[in-house]
């Protein structure tokens, strides 16, 4: 699996009346795990006409993302504590002006995930507001971190015409 591991700080405020994390914190916490994917270098050798030390955001230069659509899949309460949650975030899939992410929110070695999300994120052009084409260098290093889609257990299939 080419993902990353993000260790997540929780806070106590980020429990709600129920006891567990509130469901807006955990997409704050998705973000977190999306913005440092997005800011983390890249190895050597590691995506095919991308330097050493690009990111996404610097291959980006001027154009910006924004979130066109997440889905999260709360599979277990998380409950306060001091030590931290893990957030695992790796591309699934890359399309022409966007690409998703897929997300595990999970103790660091896998053994129980609290949910399960996916994030699609546009480029668009800062004026204009419009979508924008993926370069090769935005794709090689997307590919890099790239791994198969998330299963949502309890996703209704759909429905037959």
């Amino acid at each position: 699996m080419s993902s990353l591991l993000i260790p997540i700080q929780m806070r106590f405020g980020d429990i709600d009346s129920y006891g567990h994390v509130n469901n807006v914190t955990m997409l704050q916490y998705l973000e977190d795990a999306r913005v440092r994917l997005m800011a983390r270098p890249l190895p050597a050798g590691a995506a095919a006409g991308v330097a050493e030390g690009a990111t996404f955001r610097t291959l980006l230069g001027d154009l910006m993302t924004v979130i066109g659509r997440q889905e999260v899949e709360y599979t277990e309460q998380l409950l306060y504590r001091a030590e931290p949650v893990s957030v695992r975030v790796w591309v699934s899939s890359v399309g022409g002006s966007s690409f998703v992410l897929d997300y595990a929110v999970q103790e660091e070695d896998g053994s129980r995930v609290y949910a399960v999300a996916q994030t699609v994120v546009v480029v668009i052009d800062r004026a204009t507001g419009r979508p924008v084409r993926l370069d090769e260098s935005q794709r090689s290093l997307l590919e890099h971190w790239s791994d198969a889609p998330t299963r949502f257990a309890r996703r209704p299939a759909p429905a037959e015409a």
